[in-house]
């Protein structure tokens, strides 16, 4: 019956332009069900950090998502705010820093006071610890994208990656890089079948996201039928095992969590790990 609905669906969602589209692969999937730890699992060490990285590894998640910005002098490093100011115990904006000026800083998290001091990392350092081990979703929130694809490339992980962007910026993506697969989050008035195709025909990316209950079912089997998977956000304060099951009967692919480990482990409870 599911197939049988899944091929209507295809029929009646049939784009005219199908030809004209060349989606980019995506990372070689490890596990049926995709697990993005948001900003690395950073439960027992602070976000974006290459402690966080190296828990998301522990954690067997699929992908750690980081925030990726340029220092003034042209250097890629992880920062989720466009400041340094929640993080560290510096002040300023990271674009009108110097990298030396950007490594000088320590990491502050109110909930580890007595965590040795930690500089913020550079996107170099995460490809070198991640490598062979773990994917990126990259929140790619002022970078290059040539700059990206060559970093990428020089440590050989071209297909270790996909990256979340906004706006029109998808355009400039698909041009400089179209071997990486990119993510957007569709507009809150797309909230059928139909209006969210009509959209997407306009940007036609490889994977959709957004807050989980943005979607209905319908939406979700209808992005399949062309091809586009969805790995929304499930972040706290939603995150529990209702809300998860919440999440699974939609349809999903993937996730985005705060708590990568503990959605793993429901996700094995229930037999889809």
């Amino acid at each position: 019956m599911k197939e049988m609905l899944l091929i209507v669906i295809g029929l009646l969602f049939a784009l005219p332009n199908t030809e004209a589209w060349k989606p980019a692969p995506y990372p070689k999937k490890r596990h049926k069900f995709v697990v993005i730890a948001h900003r690395g699992d950073h439960t027992q060490a602070p976000e974006n950090t290459l402690e966080a990285l190296q828990n998301t590894i522990k954690d067997d998640a699929d992908y750690m998502e980081i925030d990726l910005r340029t220092t003034k002098d042209g250097h890629i490093v992880i920062m989720h705010d466009s400041t340094v100011d929640r993080m560290t115990d510096g002040k300023g904006k990271v674009a009108e820093m110097t990298l030396e000026e950007f490594r000088r800083l320590h990491i502050v998290d109110k909930r580890f006071p007595n965590r040795p001091p930690e500089p913020p990392p550079t996107f170099e350092e995460c490809l070198q610890a991640a490598k062979g081990k773990l994917y990126f979703y990259l929140d790619c929130k002022a970078v290059d994208p040539k700059q990206v694809w060559g970093l990428l490339k020089r440590y050989k992980m071209e297909k270790s990656a996909l990256v979340y962007t906004y706006g029109d910026e998808w355009q400039k993506w698909k041009e400089a890089c179209p071997r990486l697969p990119i993510m957007v989050s569709p507009p809150e008035e797309a909230k059928t079948p139909e209006s969210l195709r009509a959209w997407w025909q306009k940007q036609p990316v490889e994977l959709l996201d957004g807050p989980f209950y943005g979607y209905t079912r319908e939406q979700v089997d209808a992005a399949l039928t062309w091809g586009v998977e969805v790995w929304p956000d499930i972040q706290n304060p939603l995150e529990s095992p209702e809300q998860w099951s919440k999440a699974m009967a939609l349809g999903f692919q993937g996730l985005q969590s705060d708590h990568p480990a503990q959605l793993i482990a429901y996700l094995k409870s229930i037999g889809k790990r």
